[in-house]
């Protein structure tokens, strides 16, 4: 495992030739925050960021930590992404300040998603009909990669980084279950996360193959200290607080680690599974690469994020 000081360091090799464009949906807290704060140092400030979430407040609040540059521009996106059409609007909206601030140029390098929750609720569908928790860890993050793959693609045409990274768990995952997908059948908490680890898993494997000159990640962050417990039952909290706490990372050093992912020559085009110090985790085809189930998997997901 590198350490957090050679990681640190690494980052700081970064150089562009470009100012870049970065999102980071979910960057208000947690992992994303912390990849958004390190993204901001190895960069210097050179870089136009975008935090997408629903806390305003928090966003101004990192904001201002990040470096100053004469080419910084940071902005804030609103956005509960649990709903598909919420994420459409966003889309446009960050679509729009990337034109403002860059006129014809229009790309996007990077695209972070770590928007998510964790909750003891079973089945809790939004009212487009998708679990809350499935339409964070997955719908709502492909459906943002397909809001904005014409400024990824722009990006890569130009011989620019374009880079898709959702954070989550690409560690474990089952083969493909094709006759529950959505989990409007049969659901369960642990259904759900093996369900959204394997959905991503596999739009990796897809998305890689149908967009060769992306790069497309789905990397672990590890165990991290954040605010995870907040939607938890009340007496769950005090439990699982000094676990969560116990032995973990901070923000920081998590979000050092999320941009060697990043940043990492190794991943500038394709598909990769990360774990949490940046480095590959072996993923076996049964996971990835039955076509059959992939293929049904892609039509029920744009059945449910069409509206």
């Amino acid at each position: 495992m590198p350490s957090v000081a050679s990681v640190r360091a690494s980052n700081a090799t970064f150089t562009a030739a470009y100012r870049p464009t970065a999102l980071f949906v979910g960057g208000t807290s947690g992992c994303g925050q912390g990849t958004a704060e390190a993204f901001a140092r190895a960069t210097q400030g050179r870089a136009h960021i975008l935090i997408c979430g629903r806390n305003r407040e928090a966003a101004e609040r990192i904001i201002e930590t990040f470096p100053k540059h004469p080419e910084s521009k940071y902005e804030f996106v609103e956005c509960d992404a649990s709903l598909m059409k919420n994420v459409v609007k966003a889309a446009e909206e960050v679509k729009h300040k990337i034109s403002e601030a860059d006129g014809n140029k229009s790309t996007l390098n990077y695209l972070v998603l770590s928007q998510g929750i964790l909750t003891m609720k079973g089945f809790d569908p939004t009212s487009e009909g998708i679990d809350r928790k499935l339409a964070l860890h997955f719908y709502g993050r492909w459906k943002f990669v397909d809001e904005l793959l014409p400024l990824l693609q722009k990006a890569s045409s130009d011989g620019e980084e374009a880079r898709v990274m959702s954070i989550l768990d690409p560690k474990v995952s089952a083969p493909l279950d094709t006759t529950d997908l959505g989990l409007k059948i049969a659901f369960s908490l642990s259904k759900a996360a093996n369900h959204a680890t394997s959905y991503n898993d596999n739009f990796v494997a897809e998305y890689s193959s149908r967009y060769p000159g992306i790069s497309f990640i789905h990397i672990y962050p590890g165990w991290v200290d954040t605010s995870v417990t907040q939607n938890l039952p009340w007496y769950l909290k005090p439990v699982l607080r000094p676990i969560v706490h116990f032995g973990a990372r901070t923000l920081q050093d998590c979000g050092e680690y999320m941009a060697s992912g990043l940043l990492s020559p190794a991943y500038k085009a394709g598909g990769f599974y990360l774990n949490q110090n940046g480095e590959p985790v072996v993923k076996t085809k049964s996971n990835v690469d039955d076509l059959e189930a992939r293929k049904q998997l892609v039509e029920h997901y744009t059945k449910e994020v069409a509206f």
